[in-house]
């Protein structure tokens, strides 16, 4: 297999986003539950971020030592006052936070894998069926406040720190759900999903902990089962209504 052979140039990351986005695929198959399936991907991200810990050391260390040096520069630049200690104690977690990062992302491309697949097979199947599974995606209270805590409190544990970057993917693939079933209710079509996504990606800084804490409160209040959908017809939030 293409990924095999990629795994043994090297490179694990077609192999582990195909063995992962199998195993969240049969969770879901199992369980049809998202916010499961969701959830799962945070500790498939932690084991991503310890085989590419593994398989990575040398590079990660070196970009490490690369962040590292530029760090006093960077906090000057932006006027932050960080004492010695804190500097030092962040240089120190540098390589498990970019195991970490790098974790999230291999997890966050396994969820959209999955996703798409699950969106092409309704297509075929059961059109509409991805976009009302989608739609209702919303974790458990559980789920977001022992994520939340996860992403304030690992980085002031070192054994812990890794799982920071990691705890965020559950609740930004909820938070978009959440966008898009508001969006799906409210018929207000696709403009605003657009604006989203390309605010995600030129803001993200912004963006990314607003999505994380609406998922968080949706948690709690369920703002979906509030909302009263707009009767007649309206726009729809996707094309041919698997978005």
């Amino acid at each position: 297999m293409p990924a095999v052979a990629w795994a043994l140039l090297g490179d694990p990351t077609p192999l582990m986003v195909l063995l992962g986005c199998s195993a969240l695929a049969l969770l879901l198959r199992q369980r049809s539950e998202w916010s499961l399936v969701t959830m799962a991907a945070a500790p498939l991200g932690l084991v991503f971020a310890m085989v590419l810990l593994a398989t990575l050391q040398g590079p990660l260390q070196e970009v490490a030592e690369q962040i590292k040096s530029a760090l006093p520069q960077m906090l000057t630049e932006l006027s932050a006052d960080v004492d010695e200690a804190a500097l030092a104690r962040l240089q120190a977690l540098m390589v498990p936070l970019l195991a970490g990062l790098m974790g999230a992302t291999h997890a966050a491309m396994t969820l959209v894998c999955l996703i798409l697949a699950r969106a092409w097979q309704a297509r075929l199947f059961n059109p509409g069926g991805f976009r009302s599974e989608f739609h209702r995606l919303r974790l458990a209270p559980w789920m977001s406040i022992a994520l939340v805590v996860l992403v304030f409190v690992g980085p002031q544990i070192d054994s812990l720190a890794m799982l920071a970057p990691i705890a965020t993917v559950p609740l930004l693939f909820a938070g978009l759900a959440l966008v898009h079933g508001v969006v799906g209710i409210k018929r207000l079509g696709i403009g605003p999903l657009v604006v989203m996504y390309v605010a995600l990606i030129f803001v993200w800084q912004v963006l990314y902990p607003l999505i994380m804490f609406l998922a968080f409160i949706d948690s709690l209040f369920d703002f979906r089962s509030r909302l009263q959908p707009v009767s007649g017809p309206g726009g729809n939030d996707d094309s041919n209504g698997q978005g």
